[in-house]
């Protein structure tokens, strides 16, 4: 039954991801497998149960990243921005959810909720991520706490619109489409790093 509801949830995603949510069906899911309707609703009900089960996985991947970041403190900002980019990486395999966001709350209002829940161990993670990185002097140690926090909120808005503007803009694909917004999203903490921290940014930059 496992590896049943496993590839429902696959199939799904990428119906999901190629088309969007107000286009899939359940009975869309089904065919895509080739099983009958009424077999796939005896491991889901419905398309937002599936829903539902492709953010528990989001939310699965997105707390072990965090503990894979914070397991293997960065001691460099190179170190750092591949954090970010495997974190971007785990938005795009996901990205019907961030492009629809607002429609998958909706549809699953237990969603916002949870999602709404992320904020405060989420930037208490980040706080302590950038204090390493203060004591590796990567990040400058003279900025105000309301600043991080400030940047913080700016971090939030870039991850959760960038497949948003990539689809408007740009329309770049996989990986490339990864690398390009996680740089960006790093060059948002040029201003924070030290002399140290800028050579490193630099040669990083020149390493691509």
């Amino acid at each position: 039954m496992t590896d049943t509801k496993a590839k429902i949830r696959a199939a799904a995603l990428k119906l999901f991801n190629e088309q969007g949510i107000d286009v899939i069906t359940i009975r869309h899911i089904a065919k895509e497998l080739d099983i009958s309707h009424g077999n796939l609703q005896y491991h889901y009900k419905n398309s937002n149960d599936i829903i539902q089960a492709l953010f528990d996985e989001l939310t699965s991947a997105v707390n072990n990243n965090v503990q894979h970041a914070e397991s293997h403190t960065a001691t460099t900002f190179a170190d750092f921005c591949a954090e970010i980019e495997a974190f971007f990486g785990i938005i795009w395999h996901y990205r019907f959810i961030f492009l629809q966001f607002i429609e998958v709350t909706r549809r699953v209002p237990g969603i916002k909720t949870t999602y709404n829940s992320w904020d405060q161990p989420r930037q208490q993670q980040m706080l302590r991520l950038f204090h390493s990185l203060q004591q590796q002097d990567v990040f400058r140690t003279d900025i105000p706490d309301h600043i991080w926090k400030g940047l913080l909120t700016q971090m939030y808005i870039m991850l959760d619109f960038w497949l948003s503007h990539n689809e408007i803009k740009l329309n770049l694909k996989g990986k490339k489409a990864v690398r390009h917004y996680s740089r960006i999203f790093c060059n948002l903490f040029y201003p924070y790093l030290t002399p140290k921290g800028r050579e490193q940014a630099d040669n990083n930059q020149a390493a691509d």
